[in-house]
């Protein structure tokens, strides 16, 4: 992957799990990429500091602070980091995870779990299961189970033309190519390429591209980029346009965002 140096999977997300729950942290370095990877269990993905992207064959999915990444077993994923980051990850085996998800989702990390989350940082391997460390986890499970789902996901569409255009549009997001445009480019008609991607990813070409800017806002943010910047970045014609996209989406400003989340 260009432009990222390359990290392997930590040795603990490759062993046989020693305990239903195991607590890993790491650091990763900005502009890191830990390769492609699946465990034979499931995985809650979380940054206490910094912003990553956990990415699928199906999708892209950010990991801002205060929210985490759920991976179900056997799903293939690697990760970028956008800033310095510290991450906590948590191997679930599958009795444990039976009521989660079955699939890939960015969930809402309330203060509560941040707390516990926080608290389990420094749990090694060889606690006890029965434990107070134990019932800390077996906790933390059931926050994670019932967390609420954050529309951050980025799916990807499988049709080849598809794919180019949205290969196109992540490399230059400013953009403003419709799918009148696009269907010239792949040759496909509009109602072709509209109805397959909604089929293909759940949501329309509008609201995917909103999504991407609402992705790369958020970690331009973190970054310290300004709101105009990051208005002319992406395309907008204005810093007010651009502002009410993302409060639409947000339910807060750009500017408050950060405030927000602190």
């Amino acid at each position: 992957m260009p432009n990222y140096n390359r990290v392997t999977a930590s040795d603990e997300s490759m062993k046989a799990l020693v305990q239903p729950i195991v607590v890993v942290n790491r650091q990763l370095p900005i502009n890191s990429w830990v390769e492609k990877h699946q465990h034979n269990w499931g995985q809650f993905v979380y940054a206490n500091q910094g912003v990553m992207a956990v990415i699928t064959d199906g999708g892209r999915y950010l990991i801002p602070p205060e929210q985490g990444v759920w991976v179900p077993a056997k799903v293939e994923h690697e990760i970028i980091t956008s800033t310095d980051v510290e991450l906590t990850s948590l191997y679930i085996d599958n009795e444990q995870s039976n009521e989660f998800l079955h699939s890939c989702q960015v969930l809402n990390v309330s203060p509560f779990l941040k707390v516990l989350l926080n608290e389990a940082k420094n749990i090694d391997s060889e606690y006890q299961w029965q434990s107070t460390q134990g019932r800390l986890l077996r906790l933390i499970r059931d926050q994670i189970s019932t967390a609420t789902i954050i529309d951050l996901q980025l799916p990807y569409p499988k049709d080849k033309r598809l794919k180019e255009i949205i290969s196109r549009i992540q490399k230059f997001p400013a953009l403003k190519t419709d799918l009148n445009s696009w269907g010239k480019f792949v040759g496909a008609s509009v109602r072709t390429l509209s109805r397959t991607f909604k089929r293909e990813t759940g949501i329309t070409y509008s609201e995917w591209k909103q999504r991407l800017s609402i992705q790369i806002a958020i970690k331009q943010l973190y970054m310290g980029e300004s709101v105009g910047n990051i208005a002319i970045n992406l395309g907008y014609e204005s810093s007010s346009a651009f502002i009410y996209m993302f409060k639409k989406h947000m339910k807060v400003t750009p500017s408050n965002y950060l405030l927000h989340k602190a």
